[in-house]
């Protein structure tokens, strides 16, 4: 077994809140490493480093959408057209560096011809030919830039499911990637259990 096995297990596992005395869980939703529970009190939301929580009879608003991640799709688009100038510069740059590199080459060949240990030519040949090994390279990171784009166009429309819980004194936000049917599943439940609305807490 890897020794990483069980650190990575302790951090991906779910986190599971503290219930009170006599408080009892009515259905929960997972989202990563964080769980949404709702019991007969109240709505929670806990994660490895937070805990936020909403009583029932406090709760006004109760939404869940689903959206496109504009953010993700606006990344790609960035990511294509940079990948795009790299592609149009790379040759154009590394012809130009090669050029540069041949024609110190008499000033350099000149310098270790004479062995006075002057080496102002051949340092800038070797810093000209480092700079074209680069610019070769460019190619290769514009093919990482086009392969981030197309993993971001596709979270993007994939999007994710968004839940608003609020009450007059504060709103808890979750969401989950893509059409996630357990969290309609438990905004539904939520309306069911919340005061007024034919069916109280048990």
């Amino acid at each position: 077994m890897n020794a990483l096995t069980p650190i990575f297990a302790r951090w991906s596992a779910p986190v599971y809140p503290q219930l009170g005395a006599g408080e009892r869980a009515i259905t929960d939703v997972r989202f990563g490493a964080d769980t949404a529970v709702l019991t007969d009190r109240r709505v929670v939301v806990t994660g490895r480093n937070f805990e936020q929580s909403l009583p029932l009879v406090h709760i006004s608003l109760v939404r869940v959408r689903f959206e496109r991640i504009a953010g993700d799709l606006v990344f790609a688009a960035v990511a294509v057209l940079a990948a795009l100038v790299l592609f149009a510069v790379a040759p154009p740059m590394r012809a130009f560096l090669a050029g540069q590199a041949a024609s110190l080459e008499p000033a350099a060949q000149a310098e270790r011809d004479g062995g006075e240990g002057h080496e102002l030519a051949q340092g800038m040949q070797r810093l000209v030919r480092a700079a074209a090994t680069l610019a070769r390279l460019l190619p290769v990171l514009g093919w990482l830039l086009l392969l981030a784009a197309a993993a971001k166009i596709a979270l993007g429309i994939f999007g994710r499911t968004v839940v608003t819980l609020a009450a007059s004194g504060g709103e808890i936000d979750f969401a989950k990637r893509g059409h996630d049917r357990a969290l309609h599943d438990f905004i539904a439940e939520v309306g069911r259990q919340l005061p007024g609305t034919g069916r109280p807490p048990a």
